[in-house]
C-alpha cells in the first residue's frame, strides 16, 4: 500500500500543472528519446524548483513506448512519464515555451514558431546509456539556462 501512495505521489509531481511552463521533447515516433528526455527534464526542474515540465511527442508515432526506454528508466531509477506516444500538435505548439527536435525534423508549424531548437547529436543506434547520457547532458545544460 505504501509503495502505491508513493508511486501516485511521484506521478502527481512529475505532472505539468496548468502554472507550468511547458517543454515539448519530439523524437520521430515519441516513444523513446523524447521519453528519456522527458523523464530526465521532469525529474531534475522539479528538483531545482523550476516551474517548467516537459511532454513527449513524435513526428510519426508509434503505438507504445519503446519497451528498451522504459526498461533503461526503470533501471536509473526514474520515474517513466504517463501516457503513449502521440504526434505534436498545434496546441502543443502555441502552449509550449520550448521545443526541441531529438534526431526529427519537426512540423513546418512548430520549426518556425521560434521556439525550436534540435539535438542532433543524440545517437540512437549505440544503445540505451549512449542515447541517455547525451539526452541527460542536453537537459542539465537547458535546465542551466533556464535557472537563470
Amino acid at each position: 500500500m505504501q509503495i502505491r501512495l508513493l508511486t501516485v505521489a511521484l506521478m502527481l509531481l512529475f505532472q505539468p500543472s496548468s502554472r507550468d511552463q511547458a517543454v515539448v521533447f519530439v523524437c520521430e515516433h515519441g516513444a523513446a528519446k523524447s521519453v528519456v528526455a522527458t523523464a530526465y527534464f521532469n525529474k531534475l526542474a522539479a528538483e531545482r524548483g523550476l516551474p517548467f515540465r516537459a511532454t513527449f511527442r513524435g513526428t510519426t508515432p508509434q503505438d507504445d513506448l519503446s519497451v528498451r526506454a522504459v526498461a533503461g528508466l526503470k533501471a536509473d531509477g526514474v520515474a517513466i512519464p504517463t501516457g503513449k506516444p502521440a504526434a505534436i500538435s498545434d496546441k502543443d505548439v502555441a502552449d509550449a515555451t520550448h521545443i526541441f527536435a531529438i534526431g526529427c525534423t519537426l512540423p513546418d508549424k512548430a520549426e518556425k514558431s521560434g521556439k525550436a531548437a534540435s539535438w542532433s547529436d543524440v545517437p540512437d543506434d549505440q544503445g540505451y546509456a549512449p542515447m541517455r547520457d547525451a539526452i541527460v547532458r542536453h537537459v542539465k545544460q537547458l535546465l542551466d539556462e533556464l535557472q537563470r
